[in-house]
């Protein structure tokens, strides 16, 4: 390595390496930064309006709040919240993997990853620190708006101000700690597209699918019921629309069936299980980037 970034004895190798990730990747961060205000604008400043919805409530009724037509009542600030929370659900993933897919791609196309063939890091070290950075850029702005939105959306569950049935479980269980997960198995993905095809344009397509294919077949094959088993007994049926019987909050493919079958009491157990099966996943593509990359550079 150069006498620029030559380690010292107590400094970890990787830390160069990380410095000069984050000078490479400060308008990736950037972008991603303004999307997230984006995002978190509607959310704070629609959390005010729960306070006039119990006003409404307790005016009219909590029967008319719930079916009758009023400028905020129970369908209306349901609608808005799900709104508000449509651009987190798994646009993050998804955004993951195609910035990293393409940044690695482009180290391939521009062939800056010879460069790193010819120091004293490895290929491994040296893309490894780069997917873990964007990855981390990511979670770090992903996991504060997910907490904007379940407080928003908890306060509303808690206070019965939300429409009763599929819209009340898609704001209450469908976003939580598996959307930072699914952010990380977006940067996974991301990492294996980029590192398999080496192009551009084909990677920046290949990763979002390869992301949302994943996920359908989390959601699919309902192995959250067997990691999170006290929730088996209450689940019954398949949904038979939509692709592969999926219906969809966005981009996100949903289980209709299962989210119903739920209360509020199963919302932590629901997100640990789906996010360990999202992280396992994010693992296995990991571990097959790594591998591609160790035998495209033997």
């Amino acid at each position: 390595m150069s006498a620029t970034t030559v380690t010292t004895a107590n400094e970890s190798p990787r830390l160069p390496l990380l410095r000069l990730a984050l000078r490479q990747y400060w308008l990736v961060a950037a972008v991603v930064l303004l999307l997230a205000v984006r995002i978190a604008v509607p959310i704070v400043y629609h959390y005010d309006g729960w306070a006039y919805a119990i006003a409404l409530r307790e005016r009219v009724g909590n029967h008319a709040y719930h079916f009758e037509s009023f400028v905020s009542d129970a369908h209306t600030l349901t609608t808005r919240l799900l709104n508000d929370g449509s651009g987190l659900a798994f646009q993050p993933a998804l955004l993951a993997a195609a910035a990293v897919a393409v940044l690695t791609a482009r180290e391939w196309e521009s062939r800056s990853v010879v460069l790193a063939l010819t120091q004293s890091v490895t290929p491994t070290r040296w893309f490894s620190v780069r997917w873990a950075t964007v990855a981390a850029v990511f979670v770090v702005l992903t996991a504060p708006l997910t907490v904007l939105f379940q407080r928003s959306a908890g306060y509303a569950v808690q206070h019965d101000l939300l429409v009763h049935g599929a819209q009340w479980s898609t704001a209450a269980f469908t976003i939580g700690p598996v959307t930072v997960a699914y952010t990380v198995l977006g940067a996974a993905a991301g990492a294996y597209a980029g590192t398999l095809l080496r192009r551009t344009w084909a990677a920046l397509i290949a990763a979002p699918l390869l992301t949302w294919l994943a996920t359908a077949a989390l959601v699919r094959s309902r192995l959250v019921l067997l990691v999170d088993f006290p929730i088996f007994s209450k689940v019954h049926g398949f949904h038979p629309g939509g692709v592969l019987g999926l219906t969809f909050y966005d981009a996100l493919p949903q289980d209709v069936y299962l989210i119903n079958s739920l209360d509020s009491g199963d919302y932590w157990g629901y997100q640990i299980a789906s996010s360990a099966l999202a992280l396992a996943v994010a693992a296995l593509l990991g571990w097959a980037a790594l591998r591609t990359l160790r035998r495209r550079t033997a």
